[in-house]
């Protein structure tokens, strides 16, 4: 774990905008899945469904991710924005574009979603335009900053490819078939969530659940195996192969992240905080979200044989809600529910702490609140699973309404943390005593 440096983090103007925003797009994901038809069972590239994906990864998951690599970069890698203009620049952009984007993909409108997706891609330049310079990219010395380099030379790939499908849908350059789709979002999926996720797990579980020291033991295997399996398994899925090479391909994606498995369960293990909070709540959730996505890719790889009904897009359903709602993003409500507090704290009362009573970091959050929310989204991603598995419309749009809470009270709790200002007993806070 690297040495955190709170005094070097970005003003709280800059970095809070990406966190509070972020959930609204969990909550239109969840709007989407709750308008569903039954089209969405027969195929997962039916318009709705795929709108509601990428509002899940590009305006939740992915805004999640960029607020907490501008803010990881300067206090804990030591790099620097070179710009906070151009940080906030870079939001709007992502904002506007994604907005658009979803809109005109859930009507196909070709066209519109090659300017949006363009709009996109001028946001993904200008966040690594920002972000290489503050984690300082592809330095040695850092396991967690091989992590985040990697995934974003994922993120370059995964854009690359979106902007050429984007490309043969409006000129028709060659068909755009399911194996193709199956690499573009593995290489989304796995290459650039999945790796993200599971580098700043390295980051934030020692520090949040007071590992003793020591490097884990699979950190940069983990990485090397889940970035070697995703770009040749992306690939492979690319030319559309046999059942048997899927499978291999879905084993061997699976490899590194059982390595993280065993890291972040071993940690757990030896951590010094003994009381479960959000964190670890939500970080075993995420563990065990983690091993049903990887149960129902390998099943999703056989296809057919296996498949509920023999359509084998409820398998492929299920398995992108668990992948993404589950594991990457049970991981992201309970990083946020953290690192949201810290930083308002940090900006507000560490220069304070010892000079005058100041409020603990977990004053500054509603116990009540996040652990109802972590309690709806996990719900729903399972009612979503179960579902989607089941072939039932109706559950699958009470789901898609259970996400679209979570996601409302998951902005809820996030705008509180940073709107209330809780008042102060003298005498409870000691100074430099900032968390429980």
């Amino acid at each position: 774990m690297t040495v955190v440096s709170p005094k070097e983090s970005p003003p709280l103007g800059v970095i809070m905008p990406f966190f509070v925003v972020a959930p609204l797009g969990l909550a239109a994901a969840g709007l989407m899945l709750l308008l569903a038809g039954h089209d969405a069972f027969l195929a997962v590239n039916v318009p709705r469904v795929v709108a509601a994906t990428h509002a899940a990864v590009l305006g939740w998951l992915t805004l999640t991710i960029m607020g907490a690599i501008y803010q990881l970069g300067p206090a804990v890698f030591g790099g620097r924005l070179i710009s906070l203009r151009l940080v906030r620049l870079q939001f709007a952009t992502h904002v506007i574009s994604v907005v658009g984007f979803i809109l005109v993909l859930e009507r196909w409108n070709v066209m519109a979603m090659s300017v949006f997706g363009s709009g996109i891609v001028i946001s993904f330049i200008l966040f690594l335009v920002s972000a290489i310079p503050a984690v300082q990219a592809f330095r040695r010395g850092s396991v967690v900053r091989a992590y985040v380099s990697t995934g974003m030379v994922f993120l370059v790939a995964v854009a690359c490819v979106g902007a050429t499908y984007l490309g043969t849908l409006e000129h028709l350059w060659f068909p755009v078939t399911q194996g193709r789709l199956s690499g573009h979002a593995h290489l989304g999926l796995l290459g650039w969530l999945g790796i993200m996720v599971m580098g700043v797990s390295y980051q934030l579980v020692p520090m949040f659940q007071v590992v003793p020291k020591g490097t884990p033991r699979f950190a940069l295997a983990a990485l090397a195996t889940t970035a070697v399996a995703t770009s040749a398994g992306a690939i492979t899925l690319m030319t559309d192969p046999a059942m048997p090479v899927r499978v291999a391909v879905a084993v061997a994606m699976a490899a590194g992240p059982a390595l993280w498995f065993y890291d972040v369960a071993r940690m757990l293990r030896t951590r010094s905080r003994r009381v479960a909070d959000i964190h670890t709540r939500a970080t075993v959730l995420a563990l065990a979200f983690l091993v049903l996505a990887a149960i129902l890719g390998v099943l999703a790889a056989i296809g057919e044989p296996v498949s509920p009904g023999g359509d084998p897009a409820r398998l492929q359903l299920a398995y992108g809600i668990v992948a993404i709602g589950g594991w990457a993003g049970t991981s992201a409500i309970g990083n946020s529910f953290k690192i949201v507090p810290f930083l308002v704290w940090n900006a507000r009362y560490r220069e304070r702490a010892g000079l005058e009573p100041v409020p603990l970091v977990a004053a500054l959050v509603s116990e009540t609140w996040t652990h109802a929310t972590l309690v709806i989204h996990a719900l729903a991603v399972v009612l979503l699973a179960g579902a989607a598995l089941l072939g039932q419309l109706t559950l699958f749009r009470a789901g898609g309404l259970l996400l679209a809470l979570g996601g409302l009270s998951e902005c809820r709790v996030l705008l509180s943390i940073l709107i209330q200002r809780p008042a102060v007993q003298r005498g409870s806070a000691q100074a430099g005593q900032v968390t429980r």
